[in-house]
């Protein structure tokens, strides 16, 4: 075994015990390291606490220390025993080894514990280590290694996801329609995960704690964040900055900056395929329903039967309306929503005018409210003219390119028009909706990866092969 043992010290501060102990090592082939314990203790205590374990101070061998720690990891017992004779021969004072953790009412030994835990611990301190996702411009995405993030700011926290999906914004990126997206970052913002550190600032959480993660990167100090404007938030990350300007979440490890509000905690009785969405797209279909102003039996047509369509359909379902419309061109897309009784009708705008049908539906009104989650060639258009007149179009779709708004066709209508990018700031009570049974977007995973095949995930979601509608990925 020897060169794959390895000794840390840390809190060795007597020079001559270190000599001494160094000897011993290079005779017996053992690697030394001397950390600090901000460098060792803090992560290896914050993942301790993560597994359920609880910290203590029982004595392996002898009465222990207090200000110095030796750890192995990699020994049998044979080589140990060795390695404490070989010591004791050198004049080096007996060093014991320490029991940190007690899990489930069984003593760990350091022995134990750091064969286990040593590999977390060098992923927290050490890489390239890491599987990501990277945006590397020129309309190319890689799998690469990546340092894992550390705390960088005292209101941060790292997150150790357990799941995160594809987005059709990730694609976005990708072919290079986000002009503020950085080439070289990590993408990815739809997030969940457990919090394995946390910065000094940040309160209200803890580590150990599930949590889903903010598509919007808010201060909530600003201007904007106190009139509940969090997208336009002042601050240097401010909005999407996620898997966008800075690193996101199609990784192992996530660094997630002004983190207390960014985070949400996850109840218990929620899954973490059940939470997924919050985020980002059940967050803007929320945010979309909300600003419609969706009143009692108003009839509500949304042009776009993908998630985030799908998730304005259920939010919009919040409001009692009288009707939901669903319009898209996929009719995989539109039978899914008929058979879990998301839309009351569905109209495939391919094989039918959707002009003529909602002006049937209506009694030659319109629509009270179109909320436009398509974003395609001619459905700007669409969510204007099926609109009655006073009615609110709501638009929450991305484009690719710049649309026209035609005045003079729509003189008299009187519409108000609402978009913009989703001010996601009610995680909170879209966990509680989720929790209470009144709304689930399950039905969206239709695919699931391991993170280490994301590439070929990514390339049937683009290819929308097999009836994909959202692609899960799991570190």
């Amino acid at each position: 075994m020897a060169g794959t043992e390895t000794v840390l010290l840390y809190n060795f501060n007597d020079p001559q015990k270190l000599r001494n102990m160094k000897m011993v090592f290079l005779k017996m082939g053992i690697r030394m390291r001397t950390v600090t314990p901000d460098m060792y203790m803090e992560p290896v205590g914050a993942l301790a606490r993560l597994k359920g374990y609880e910290l203590s101070h029982i004595p392996y061998e002898g009465s222990g220390f207090d200000d110095e720690m030796m750890v192995m990891n990699g020994f049998s017992s044979a080589r140990l025993d060795e390695l404490l004779r070989q010591l004791r021969r050198n004049k080096v004072p007996k060093i014991p080894l320490k029991a940190v953790v007690t899990a489930h009412n069984a003593a760990w030994t350091s022995l134990e514990l750091h064969s286990e835990l040593t590999k977390e611990h060098q992923m927290m301190t050490h890489g390239p280590i890491m599987d990501a996702v990277i945006y590397k411009g020129n309309g190319t995405f890689a799998l690469e290694k990546r340092k894992i993030p550390t705390i960088q700011q005292p209101t941060d926290a790292i997150v150790k996801v357990t799941l995160t999906s594809i987005c059709t914004s990730d694609l976005h990126i990708k072919h290079g329609h986000v002009p503020k997206a950085v080439p070289g970052i990590v993408v990815g913002h739809e997030i969940v995960g457990e919090i394995v550190q946390l910065g000094n600032c940040v309160s209200g959480l803890s580590v150990g704690d599930r949590v889903a993660v903010n598509v919007e990167t808010f201060c909530g100090e600003c201007f904007f964040c106190q009139r509940g404007f969090v997208n336009n938030c002042t601050n240097e990350n401010g909005g999407w900055a996620l898997g966008c300007r800075i690193d996101g979440g199609q990784a192992q490890y996530v660094r997630v900056p002004l983190a207390q509000n960014g985070l949400t905690k996850i109840p218990d009785s929620v899954t973490d395929e059940q939470a997924i969405f919050t985020g980002d797209i059940l967050s803007t279909g929320y945010w979309g329903a909300k600003i419609s102003e969706i009143k009692p039996d108003d009839i509500i047509v949304v042009i776009g039967a993908g998630p985030t369509g799908i998730c304005a359909m259920k939010c919009a379902a919040l409001y009692h309306p009288a009707h939901i419309i669903a319009v898209d061109i996929d009719q995989r897309r539109l039978d899914l929503i008929k058979n879990e009784h998301i839309a009351d009708v569905t109209i495939n705008s391919q094989s039918q005018s959707v002009k003529q049908a909602i002006l049937e539906i209506t009694d030659g009104r319109g629509a009270d409210v179109v909320i436009e989650a398509a974003g395609g060639k001619n459905t700007f258009q669409m969510a204007w003219e099926i609109a009655r007149p006073n009615a609110i179009v709501t638009v929450i779709a991305l484009y690719d390119e710049d649309q026209v708004l035609p005045l003079p066709q729509m003189y008299g209508k009187n519409l108000t028009f609402k978009t913009g990018g989703v001010d996601a700031c009610n995680c909170r009570e879209i966990l509680d909706l989720i929790a209470d049974g009144r709304l689930d977007t399950t039905c969206l995973i239709t695919h699931r990866f391991d993170l280490k095949d994301a590439m070929a995930a990514y390339d049937l979601f683009e290819s929308h092969r097999d009836g994909v509608m959202k692609v899960v990925l799991k570190p």
